[in-house]
């Protein structure tokens, strides 16, 4: 029997803020907070049957259930009709049979409608009078909780409250406790938090080993976080039930359902997507010394590990780590993809990362006011309204603006709009290097060894690896390279397709119109706000020089592209240029950057050699990788976006825990993925 327990999020009524909503002519309702329906107002009833009661299998599981009490997780309570509804198939099962069968209904609700609001909205469905009127009568907003008992032993358990925390707080004797979740919520464009991988992790701590569940969205990122967090998910196709088509279907085409099944089950992994488990380590070598090298390094130190770094320089950050700005923000296109969905991922890792060194203590200069891509010309101006129109990526992360919102957000005049990314920014790569290294020198497991040229690496018989630099010889049992460019100049990571790509920065001297600029603005290039007196733009792409010192050409080139592109930047002349900066970026055939072993070619080719007749072929033999060798490069123009994210999936291997990516994610950035790749077309 449910125990009835309160499980308290806050007794602070104040922290209760309602719902702002207005209503259309047929008395719908509409989140102006949200920008988003709470349901279709000819269809809404139909379409929460299909997704949510028959998606989780109602009524029939209750005819079959043999516990004393079926509890049901919802996020997202919203008007209730998802609850109504439910009472009422219930209600109805009770009437039918002789069971003493309990509902349990457990919802959140961060921001409740009023009272006032939520009988406005439940005129819509007088069938539910009987049910809606006992809510309404008990509906208040005094506590942070809400319990209400109804006929036929159901029972609703309302928390005012943030999903991920009201559900963090659930727990029973044994752990899992819920049989069925409604995922509901407003798009996951509009409010990511409903979505997230945090929150789908709490469901399957919850999920009791034969639960269900149900969602309207089919977004690619829901259904793996649910597969990643153990749930095996289908998608339905909903029929007309009068005419028996799915396109002219009124309510909903498609939704998602799910079982939960555990992950060990939820999603069959082929061979070569599979990274063989490794004993858990105590210490790495890691040979670098710029942003990727800094992110492992703190990554390990983290988990336990002790690291020792080889830098061959004098000083951290001397390659293409030494700008004096960066930027900082996730490539992302107008539809989903790999690349944009791990972009998205990083920079979600990325900036809480960088914000928690500054709460320590560990200062770097930055600026997150935001990111503008201007929209300048014609072609730029359609993917801008194809990015209004998809609505594919949470407004808080990528947003349309008008020329009018670009001036105010950016604090200079502009002429034209674009994309905004407000959560974007810059940093000064070099303090930022040193700010990572410092924090992970302060646990007392970093040890950096500075003016240390490696000259040889070979595996020992051993299975470790033996690394001789200009002032000493040492054999480990982990070698990460984190060297960027100098990738290329490896022998044993010859077999990784990188490619070396020239880019100069420009320094300009600060004036009175530009140096209000409050957020990073990219054209065709980059322009970043001002830092010590001067902006940087950039940066050129050169595919066919690896010469790193800085030319008047390349400075000309970022200038004329900026005045071309931004008028409101013509003041600016080559005499304006103060510094100039020119560093290799390493870069991969599929703009994705690489983090994990070295593969092995040839135990790859002979292993994997059917998929040259059939891509589909399903592999059991995990992926052949050398023992011990980790690289981090590939990073290309985005290493401030990439490098924590990446670091983790290294440590994570290193320290044989969780990684903080999906299986599919993390075969997108495995160096091994090029010669699957290589097989499929029979170029290898």
């Amino acid at each position: 029997m449910y125990d009835n327990r309160v499980y308290p999020v806050s007794d602070k009524a104040t922290e209760i803020k309602t719902a702002k909503v207005k209503f259309d002519e047929f008395g719908a309702p509409y989140s102006d907070q949200f920008d988003d329906i709470y349901f279709d107002n000819k269809h809404g009833c139909l379409q929460s049957e299909q997704v949510f009661i028959e998606n989780n299998g109602l009524p029939d599981r209750w005819h079959q259930f043999d516990g004393k009490s079926f509890v049901i997780a919802e996020t997202g309570f919203g008007t209730g009709l998802n609850f109504l509804i439910t009472a009422a198939k219930f209600t109805e099962f009770k009437a039918n049979t002789k069971s003493d069968l309990q509902l349990n209904f457990i919802t959140v609700e961060k921001f409740p409608l009023s009272k006032d609001d939520l009988c406005q909205a439940l005129k819509l469905w007088p069938q539910f009078s009987d049910i809606s009127n006992l809510l309404l009568r008990d509906y208040q907003l005094e506590q942070s909780q809400l319990n209400i008992r109804f006929a036929n032993d159901i029972t609703l358990t309302i928390y005012f409250a943030d999903a991920l925390q009201s559900y963090r707080t659930l727990a029973d004797d044994n752990g899992a406790m819920i049989d069925a979740f409604f995922l509901d919520g407003f798009a996951p464009r509009k409010n990511s938090d409903m979505w997230s991988e945090t929150l789908f992790a709490e469901f399957a701590r919850l999920a009791k080993p034969d639960a269900t569940l149900g969602t309207f969205t089919v977004a690619g990122f829901v259904r793996r976080g649910l597969e990643d967090a153990g749930f095996k998910v289908s998608k339905r196709q909903h029929r007309n039930r009068l005419t028996n088509d799915v396109e002219q279907n009124p309510v909903k085409a498609e939704s998602l359902m799910a079982n939960y099944v555990g992950k060990d089950k939820a999603k069959p992994i082929n061979g070569f997507k599979v990274r063989s488990k490794t004993e858990a380590s105590q210490h790495a070598t890691i040979i670098g010394g710029g942003l990727a090298s800094a992110c492992v390094a703190h990554a390990l130190v983290s988990k336990g590990i002790r690291v020792t770094l080889y830098c061959k320089d004098e000083h951290l950050a001397q390659g293409a780590s030494s700008n004096a700005i960066g930027a900082i923000y996730p490539l992302l296109h107008v539809q989903r993809d790999n690349i944009s969905d791990f972009y998205q991922q990083a920079f979600d890792f990325a900036m809480p990362f960088y914000q928690q060194l500054l709460d320590k203590g560990y200062q770097f200069s930055h600026g997150f006011d935001g990111l503008l891509e201007v929209a300048y010309k014609e072609p730029l101006i359609k993917r801008q309204q194809k990015f209004a129109e998809q609505q594919s990526w949470p407004e808080d992360l990528i947003r349309s603006v008008s020329p009018t919102q670009a001036s105010e957000l950016s604090n200079i005049s502009l002429e034209y709009g674009g994309l905004f990314m407000e959560r974007a920014g810059w940093v000064c790569p070099p303090e930022l290097v040193n700010a990572i290294s410092k924090a992970a020198i302060d646990t007392g497991l970093l040890t950096i060894k500075y003016n240390r040229h490696l000259k040889h690496v070979k595996q020992a018989d051993s299975g470790r690896w033996h690394i001789t630099t200009n002032k000493e010889s040492k054999t480990v049992q982990n070698l990460i390279f984190c060297i960027g460019a100098d990738s290329l100049n490896i022998d044993i990571l010859n077999d990784l397709p990188l490619t070396a790509v020239r880019g100069q920065v420009s320094q300009m001297r600060s004036n009175e119109v530009i140096k209000p600029l409050k957020t990073v603005l990219c054209h065709k290039g980059y322009v970043t706000p001002e830092h010590n007196g001067s902006h940087c733009i950039g940066a050129t792409f050169d595919k066919h020089s690896v010469e790193q010192t800085p030319n008047r050409h390349d400075d000309i080139f970022n200038l004329t592209t900026l005045n071309s592109c931004l008028g409101e930047f013509h003041r600016w002349q080559q005499a304006d240029v103060v510094a100039s900066k020119a560093r290799l970026r390493c870069c991969t055939p599929d703009h994705l950057p690489m983090a994990g072993r070295m593969p092995i070619m040839e135990r790859h080719i002979d292993a994997y050699d059917h998929l040259r007749y059939d891509k589909n072929w399903f592999f059991d033999t995990p992926a052949p990788l050398k023992s011990g060798l980790y690289v981090l490069t590939g990073l290309g123009a985005r290493g401030l976006c990439s490098a924590p994210l990446l670091a983790d999936i290294i440590a994570a291997e290193i320290s044989n825990s969780d990684y903080p990516v999906d299986n599919d994610m993390l075969f997108n950035l495995s160096p091994n993925r090029f010669i699957v790749r290589n097989l499929i077309r029979g170029d290898v």
